[in-house]
């Protein structure tokens, strides 16, 4: 639990979810994109 006592503290920890959500976020399409890049493009 994290007590929101002050807006400054408030908003470190909003920027900080969006720091992490946006690094989540690239990890994924970038393995996404690695793993279609890695497949034969012609299958079919």
């Amino acid at each position: 639990m994290i007590p929101l006592l002050s807006t400054t503290s408030y908003y470190n920890f909003l920027s900080g979810t969006m720091i992490t959500l946006f690094v989540i976020t690239l990890a994924v399409i970038f393995v996404y994109e690695y793993e279609v890049l890695r497949r034969p493009k012609n299958q079919g």
